[in-house]
């Protein structure tokens, strides 16, 4: 594997012609650089519509796939979930700097594996959190008296609101009305039913507790048939995040490690699609808050996570 680039060399590496990774790019810089991949890399990169947020901005993702072949086992990367967390679409912005501008520094990767990356799932709380209220983490949905947004990562469908979120739609945990009643999480919903049949790897970037975690999120105790190899594979992935920049990770179950909540992407996904491989990766923190990462110190956080994606990716293409 190549070295990926960190602090100082990688702020002075630009992606595409016009964005650098030394600041936090807008929700519309985002599809900007969307457009350039998949107008320079046509071979290997292409736009997918996801859907529309509640405010109407889109939600896109790109596909990379060598020369556009369609049935390698699939990965999916799911970031910006949560408003307040920018350094998650920012890291999944960053990977697909490296697979799809370096592609020739990954071929091992990218002849067996598909790539399907939504690097910002909640643009518009994602928006209201730059530029009003840095704290918000939720997404913008009207609620009535006065109140707005749904957790999105309380939203998903399995075993919706039985533990660990709100039904208050002024609380930061506000699960919705409904599973999937939030349009964010209804369109990746369809993203990933759509492309199950090929789907091995999901993975949900959020941040930032310095964690690799393995479904279920609802319970301590609950766990995939084949926890195991999630166990282990998440042990490697810690092991390589550890070696970056020193920051210690851990690994588990995410009932275990963080408070049971149900609704989350992942147990959508390991409850329903049951891929063999489901994690959530809570990316290095820095800040006030964790999540609220200087610019500063940003690319060597993004180069760390990417480090971790590329470990997941190659277990990916040696073993499925």
């Amino acid at each position: 594997m190549r070295s990926l680039l960190v602090l100082p060399l990688l702020v002075a590496l630009v992606a595409g012609a016009t964005l650098d990774f030394d600041h936090y790019w807008t929700a519309q810089e985002m599809n900007a650089y969307i457009d350039e991949l998949v107008s320079e890399f046509p071979t290997l990169a292409s736009a997918v519509n996801v859907g529309t947020s509640t405010e109407g901005r889109p939600i896109r993702a790109v596909r990379v796939s060598k020369n556009n072949v369609a049935n390698r086992p699939l990965v999916i990367v799911e970031a910006g979930l949560r408003a307040r967390e920018w350094i998650s679409p920012m890291s999944a912005n960053y990977i697909l700097h490296e697979i799809v501008e370096h592609y020739y520094e990954f071929e091992n990767i990218l002849d067996n594996v598909n790539f399907l990356i939504v690097p910002l799932v909640n643009p518009d709380g994602y928006e209201f959190s730059r530029t009003t209220n840095r704290l918000w983490v939720k997404s913008r949905s009207v609620n009535g008296n006065g109140c707005f947004g749904i957790d999105l990562n309380r939203n998903f469908g399995h075993l919706w609101n039985t533990v660990g979120g709100s039904n208050d739609p002024c609380s930061d945990s506000f699960v919705g009305t409904a599973a999937f009643s939030a349009p964010e999480t209804a369109a990746l919903r369809n993203l990933i039913q759509s492309n199950s049949a090929n789907l091995v790897l999901y993975l949900s970037i959020q941040s930032a507790d310095q964690m690799v975690l393995y479904p279920f999120s609802h319970s301590a105790t609950t766990n995939p048939s084949n926890v195991a190899e999630l166990r282990n594979l998440a042990n490697s992935v810690v092991r390589t995040l550890m070696s970056q920049n020193g920051r210690v990770f851990t690994s588990g179950g995410a009932g275990l490690l963080q408070t049971p909540a149900s609704g989350s992407s992942i147990d959508f996904v390991a409850g329903t699609v049951q891929p063999d491989l489901v994690f959530t990766l809570e990316t290095g923190a820095g800040g006030n808050y964790g999540y609220d990462v200087p610019e500063a110190q940003m690319g060597e956080i993004l180069s760390e996570t990417t480090y971790g994606f590329l470990t997941m990716a190659e277990y990916v293409a040696n073993n499925k």
